[in-house]
């Protein structure tokens, strides 16, 4: 796999969405933004993260594959379904090899996470494991499954969102696979938002329903969601969720411990299918009590797929700092959001440069050096990891 570099500087005009939320007419013109292409003839690169050096550790969703990238670009495959260790990986659909995050606490940097399908014999589930590199990072053993049991039907709605927080706090955001009682039912791992510990997988000390004797309600952070396909973590230590919608309202929510984002795909009326996903399931239902407010931003009808999020912080972004950057697949955009108010988002912007160039976006993170790293979606030995940065 060779990298290539490609630079695409646009005019800094940009398309301006119509949302639910307004914010207030900015002063300064929003910076143009330099696109570059790091890696290429990629297949479904799911999602990215960085060691400690600098070195980028990404997935390929249905190779099954986890590939570091060296800060002078060259690359390596480090774990593959076919090791040893490795067994059992499975995937299907909208499942297979997916979230991957570093394990900020391990002095070594040698460390990461990562969320996948799992099949062997009558088990079939979606489960979060640790890895540990060898010294020479060519190849990478399973440290400690931190746990399974997260629903898995035919590969749709894997969910697989994580994210480091602080201390030793990992969140997990899940797809509710398809099942309709699955984003309600506190004690199934399905359409919610888990918040375990990095050391033994368990629930958070400070979680919701801690004293539950389940051991998957003690994870519980929030639930009511349908696919969280994204998570981000604010200055101010909010988490805010990405989900795809049923085919309207897609959502993106700033998450409160215990929260119920209202999502309960159940027959309603006569004839109603099991998994019930018609205009008489809201991606928000109100009428089940302790409902959150509504989404901080909604996409409205159609949905246009949002999947990876990253705050932009450091001064090198101008206007755009501390927005919240939202990746789009369907729409083929990335979307750049203020946040008006502690639970708000303003009127977003899609950068021309990210606004059908390169096909599906999906994962949004912000790498050490400030840059905005970004995967495409589209299969076929097509995708590119991007480097984004403000000119």
């Amino acid at each position: 796999m060779k990298a290539r570099s490609v630079a695409f500087i646009v005019a800094s005009a940009l398309t301006v969405l119509t949302l639910t939320a307004v914010s207030s007419p900015s002063q300064a013109a929003p910076p143009s933004l330099d696109v570059e292409v790091l890696e290429d003839g990629l297949s479904i690169p799911w999602d990215l993260t960085f060691l400690p050096d600098g070195a980028m550790l990404f997935t390929q969703r249905d190779l099954k594959t986890v590939t570091l990238r060296k800060t002078n670009g060259d690359t390596n495959v480090v774990l593959t379904s076919l090791a040893a260790n490795a067994q059992g990986m499975w995937n299907n659909g909208e499942t297979g090899l997916m979230g991957i995050e570093a394990d900020t606490t391990d002095s070594t940097g040698l460390t990461f996470f990562t969320c996948h399908g799992y099949k062997s014999g009558t088990t079939q589930d979606v489960r979060v494991v640790r890895w540990r590199l060898n010294a020479e990072r060519t190849s990478a053993t399973l440290d400690r499954t931190l746990f399974g049991g997260l629903p898995s039907t035919t590969g749709r709605h894997g969910g697989c969102a994580l994210l480091k927080g602080g201390s030793y706090a990992l969140y997990v955001g899940t797809g509710d696979a398809a099942t309709g009682k699955n984003p309600q039912s506190r004690t199934s791992g399905g359409g919610k938002v888990l918040r375990v510990d990095t050391r033994t997988g368990a629930g958070w000390s400070t979680n919701p329903y801690i004293s539950s004797s389940v051991a998957m309600k003690r994870r519980l952070f929030t639930y009511g969601h349908r696919n969280v396909q994204g998570l981000a973590r604010h200055s101010s230590a909010r988490v805010w969720s990405v989900e795809h919608g049923s085919y309207r309202d897609d959502e993106v929510n700033a998450l409160v411990s215990g929260g119920n984002y209202g999502w309960n795909p159940v027959p309603r009326r006569a004839g109603d299918p099991s998994y019930n996903e018609g205009s008489n399931s809201p991606m928000t239902d109100y009428a089940i009590k302790g409902t959150q407010r509504g989404a901080a931003w909604r996409s409205g009808d159609p949905t246009v797929a949002t999947s990876g999020a990253t705050f932009l912080y450091g001064s090198m972004w101008g206007e755009y700092e501390g927005r919240l950057a939202v990746t789009a697949l369907k729409d083929q955009s990335l979307r750049i959001i203020p946040v008006t108010s502690k639970y708000d988002l303003g009127s977003s912007t899609r950068p021309p440069a990210l606004n059908g160039t390169f096909g599906r976006l999906r994962a949004a993170v912000q790498g050490p050096d400030g840059a905005l790293y970004l995967t495409t979606s589209n299969g076929g030995g097509t995708d590119k990891i991007l480097r984004v940065t403000p000119n």
